[in-house]
């Protein structure tokens, strides 16, 4: 008896260090995964942030953000998907961050297409041109401008810095720039004429777009409004008759009235923005 005893102690013994190993490896990689998409995120964005403290951060809101949800409620479905909203939020928070950046930098690209021309037209180099919008324009255009002028310095080819600009931004509007500057290179003509035109392309563009959000501004808030009532209406509810309330969050029926509202929000927000989504 003593002997089976101890071959199942050990035995268990196995199995946690066994599962401690494998979460720590898993740990470790996620670490990893996470510092450097973070790190070339931020590069690509120019914040010079650690990305060590922001795992830190992550991990935090992983770990916390359920259990704070846990006991304000009591409910395992609300706490888990504090899990994972909390997992997710980094990712999140880039995307916005870099649509954010994006935006500015196409509205601020015609002016510096302008600025650009006219250096051209007055007997500027290309590479004197690209420093003045640099010096006279704000971030992020200076910032990515900037860099092409290092690579320059540093004696990369042209159609090189021009390639990995269209590759890191992934803007139709700086492809477009690109292109430009990349067939005016190979087979000649006014650059400055080009710059204008392409500029003129990409303010009446940029018009076109703006009237576009207005137009279908109320659509989207719309949407916003719809998907957000059930939640509003549920916390409404639960602060009015929490007892009434808990077998949502507490039992598998609930559960799944909670699975069946979550899929059909999904459904109306991904028709709604197919219908006020349009291409320029």
């Amino acid at each position: 008896m003593a002997v089976e005893l101890t071959l199942i102690a050990l035995m268990i013994f196995g199995a946690v260090l066994a599962l401690a190993w494998t979460t720590r490896i898993a740990f470790e990689g996620w670490r990893e995964r996470f510092t450097e998409s973070a790190r070339l995120s931020l590069q690509d964005m120019f914040l010079f942030i650690d990305p060590r403290a922001l795992f830190r951060i992550n991990v935090a809101m992983f770990l916390l953000l359920p259990m704070l949800v846990w006991l304000v409620t009591g409910a395992p479905v609300l706490a888990a998907l504090a899990g994972i909203a909390g997992a997710v939020f980094p990712r999140v928070a880039w995307v916005v961050m870099r649509n954010r950046r994006a935006r500015k930098l196409v509205l601020q690209l015609p002016d510096g297409l302008t600025m650009m021309a006219g250096s051209l037209r007055a007997g500027a180099s290309l590479q004197g041109a690209l420093d003045m919008v640099v010096q006279e324009n704000p971030a992020p255009l200076s910032q990515e401008f900037s860099l092409l002028l290092r690579e320059q310095r540093l004696g990369l080819a042209l159609e090189d810095s021009l390639r990995g600009m269209g590759q890191r931004l992934k803007i139709e509007d700086i492809d477009l720039f690109v292109s430009a500057l990349t067939i005016a290179k190979e087979v000649g003509g006014n650059l400055s004429e080009i710059l204008d035109r392409l500029s003129s392309t990409l303010r009446a563009k940029a018009v076109m777009e703006g009237k576009i959000r207005s137009l279908t501004s109320q659509g989207k808030l719309q949407g916003i409004i719809v998907g957000l009532l059930p939640i509003f209406l549920a916390g409404v509810l639960y602060v009015m008759d929490p007892e009434a309330m808990m077998p949502l969050f507490n039992t598998y029926y609930g559960w799944a009235v909670m699975a069946a509202v979550f899929v059909l929000l999904l459904l109306g927000g991904f028709f709604i923005k197919k219908i006020v989504t349009i291409d320029v």
